[in-house]
């Protein structure tokens, strides 16, 4: 029963300095939501204010010329602010739910990892609980934030096409394929390194 014992892994201990750098993630990432939270409500209270709404709009390469002196430049515009004095039904719709989503998203995220730090104090590293956790923010930041930009997108479009007077032929664009690959790369390296390692962990448990 001793040799039992002995050969048993010891509990894995972290060190005051990592304890002290989890606990810090932690913090951040409930300022994080609580800030994410706070510009929501900025912007949904500028969405349904009297005052003009600043839309931030990106073009996929808008042609536009200036007067440099007795010169005339000529360049393409790739984002602009437009102040809209008034939004149609389908741009408020659009404007408030990226902003509800966002808070939504990055709340999950911030619980999801706060909830890994907490587990990763307490020396419980590879598991179940924390691969699903892992899991679960990556999925939902990836999906999270494709739906964010993609209700910007439509609000964009929206706004311009409501300004133009239904004339612009320019579709506004705000997708960015490779920065969404690469994300979903990252995160599936990391998942994948916290399930094999639940698993390792398992199997040596298991020869105990």
């Amino acid at each position: 029963m001793l040799d039992v014992l002995d050969s048993a892994p010891p509990a894995h201990r972290l060190s005051r300095g990592d304890r002290g750098a989890l606990w810090a993630f932690i913090i951040a990432g409930i300022a994080l939501a609580t800030t994410t939270a706070v510009f929501a409500a900025i912007r949904i209270s500028s969405l349904l204010g009297p005052g003009p709404t600043p839309i931030e709009i990106e073009f996929a390469g808008l042609p536009a010329k200036a007067a440099a002196g007795t010169s005339t430049l000529s360049f393409e515009v790739t984002s602009a602010t437009l102040l809209a004095s008034e939004l149609s039904p389908v741009a408020l719709v659009t404007g408030i739910s990226a902003p509800v989503l966002l808070t939504l998203v990055t709340a999950t995220i911030a619980v999801c990892l706060i909830a890994l730090a907490a587990s990763l104090i307490r020396g419980q590293i590879f598991s179940k609980r924390n691969s699903r956790l892992v899991v679960t923010a990556g999925l939902t930041g990836l999906i999270g934030f494709v739906a964010v930009n993609l209700l910007n997108t439509v609000l964009a479009n929206d706004v311009l096409f409501g300004a133009t007077g239904g004339q612009s032929s320019y579709m506004v664009l705000s997708f960015e394929p490779g920065t969404y690959l690469l994300s979903a790369f990252v995160i599936a390296l990391v998942s994948s390194v916290f399930v094999i390692g639940e698993r390792m962990q398992r199997d040596t448990e298991g020869l105990v």
